[in-house]
């Protein structure tokens, strides 16, 4: 006798009540089921409803001589492979493999094969399909604007020692003070204003026929759109103005002469800070600009210097910056 044939007998033989002249009554057929696989495929609640569809005669309990081991592996999405062993105590079937397309169709063969095995008279009828809830649809919220961006003004004050090149025979030491004005948000667009003036000077340079003294008082804008950097150090490239009155006196020749002319530059400035704190913040400026006004000066008609094409300055000073 087969192993299958062996095991149908012995369900049988449990199911059989020997009276004579009678028809034998159907007694429940208890087995233990024990599955293995993907939690989130089969569960063992399931297999057995699908089980009790076809037979309520077959009880799957946790302890029985007959049981049915399946296993489950998922190779890709769409191929779902099932191997199913029926077995008793010294009577086991060879297992019993097949692919399926889904996990709910591999369930409901595993479970047509449970029952026609343990009970020849359950229904092979297809299962119906699962009755699936209405969906209903709501309306998707509308979409939420994302945040402006956080922004507030910032206010600074400086003072600085300051050099300029250019409008002198020499370099012209001086002092300069600023104002700021910025709008302080995220990114690199965030405009700034810088407003100074400075004085600046050179005495008693020795030249050919005299000594020559020069002062320069003079204001500047600094008109800045954007800032790199943002914690503790920024750089911020500006177009920038300077205009003012240059001033020019002569001593030791035979014609001693003052004079004051306008003076003006357009050109471009970088200006660079770094926070000391939260209040105290150091500053430094490198600008360079196109002179606009470009006068000659002399001794007894001999020009010892023209104001230079390109003028520059550098500055660097401290101060404060709120809030």
């Amino acid at each position: 006798m087969t192993a299958g044939a062996a095991l149908l007998s012995a369900l049988l033989l449990q199911g059989a009540i020997g009276a004579p002249g009678t028809a034998p009554e159907a007694a429940p057929t208890r087995a233990r089921l024990d599955l293995r696989g993907p939690a989130d495929c089969i569960s063992r609640a399931d297999l057995a409803a699908r089980v009790a569809a076809r037979s309520p005669r077959i009880h799957l309990v946790d302890d029985a001589e007959i049981y049915a081991r399946v296993v489950l592996t998922s190779a890709r999405p769409g191929n779902v492979m099932a191997e199913l062993v029926l077995a008793t105590a010294g009577a086991e079937q060879p297992p019993r493999r097949f692919v399926a397309r889904s996990c709910a169709e591999a369930a409901d063969a595993v479970a047509l094969i449970i029952a026609v095995t343990l009970d020849p008279t359950a229904d092979t009828s297809p299962a119906p399909p699962p009755v699936q809830a209405p969906v209903i649809e709501t309306p998707a919220p509308p979409p939420v604007p994302a945040p402006a961006p956080a922004r507030s003004w910032q206010f600074g004050a400086y003072a600085a020692g300051q050099t300029i090149f250019g409008p002198a025979p020499a370099v012209m030491p001086g002092i300069a003070v600023f104002g700021m004005a910025a709008l302080d948000r995220e990114g690199v667009w965030a405009p700034a204003l810088f407003v100074g003036g400075t004085h600046a000077w050179r005495n008693d340079l020795a030249e050919p026929g005299g000594t020559a003294s020069f002062a320069l008082d003079a204001g500047s804008v600094d008109a800045c759109p954007l800032r790199l950097g943002r914690s503790r150090f920024a750089a911020r490239p500006c177009a920038s103005a300077l205009v003012g009155r240059l001033a020019a006196s002569g001593a030791d020749t035979d014609q001693p002469a003052a004079a004051s002319r306008p003076f003006a530059t357009a050109g471009a400035t970088l200006a660079l800070t770094a926070g000391l704190g939260t209040l105290i913040e150091l500053s430094a400026r490198l600008g360079v600009g196109v002179t606009l006004l470009r006068d000659s000066y002399d001794f007894g008609g001999v020009t010892f210097h023209r104001a230079g094409a390109v003028t520059s300055t550098v500055s660097v000073g401290v101060g404060l910056r709120w809030p």
